[in-house]
């Protein structure tokens, strides 16, 4: 009688637990600022490119491409103008956050 008494005490919490709702957890996702750190040896800290390791790499202080041409650059490149493709490298969250920085905090740079 006392184990089923203390059985009867000790199941129901580990059920209640279960059905009760858990905390979720939000992991910070990498800004488009840091990002833009496997940018920087074409297209330099501040964006504006030129002649570089790379190439020569696109002025993105004053691009004109929209931001979906901006997303669809980074992820499938340009191999013509030496632009590589980051499809694979950086998921699409990651593409979005950069041409996000590009096209919002880059372009507003520009003189």
């Amino acid at each position: 009688m006392r184990v089923a008494l203390l059985v009867s005490l000790i199941l129901p919490y580990p059920l209640a637990l279960a059905e009760e709702e858990r905390p979720v957890i939000v992991v910070p996702r990498v800004s488009g600022q840091v990002l833009f750190q496997t940018c920087v040896t074409c297209h330099r800290y501040d964006g504006r490119g030129g002649a570089t390791e790379g190439g020569f790499a696109a002025n993105l202080q004053e691009t004109k491409l929209t931001y979906e041409e901006v997303v669809s650059v980074i992820t499938n490149g340009r191999l013509e103008k030496g632009m590589p493709s980051f499809q694979g490298f950086l998921d699409e969250y990651k593409i979005n956050s950069l041409a996000t920085y590009i096209k919002e905090e880059l372009k507003a740079k520009e003189n």
